[in-house]
């Protein structure tokens, strides 16, 4: 069940937080990889976001605790976008994942917790 903070996303918040989580997933993140998704979100959700906050919370986040947040946070997201915006995010969720060529086994479990979470195939 979300916690009140996950309920109080906006989509530029909580497609940040998905999208880092899956950027986090292979063990790294490049300054390159966060400029390009605020990028994406801006241009597809053009809601406010306090990068500071949100980029403090995600590093706070314990690594056992990215899984179940990444889920929570997915299912909030799905309640506050149409079809088309989880579209657009999902596609450039496979982008971020897919960047380096090659899917790690971390990678893969975060983006079919995506895919199930959005009842994807």
């Amino acid at each position: 069940m979300p916690t009140q903070f996950i309920t109080k996303m906006n989509k530029t918040e909580a497609g940040f937080h998905l999208l880092m989580i899956l950027s986090l997933a292979d063990g790294n993140i490049q300054a390159a990889e966060s400029s390009v998704i605020l990028e994406f979100l801006e241009e597809n959700f053009h809601e406010p976001i306090e990068i500071i906050k949100e980029q403090a919370f995600l590093r706070a986040l314990p690594e056992e605790e990215r899984l179940n947040h990444l889920t929570e946070t997915a299912h909030q997201l799905y309640k506050i976008t149409n079809q088309e915006e989880r579209h657009n995010l999902i596609e450039f969720a496979m982008k971020v994942v897919m960047a380096d060529k090659k899917m790690e086994l971390e990678e893969n479990s975060f983006i079919n917790a995506l895919f199930d979470a959005w009842d994807l195939e």
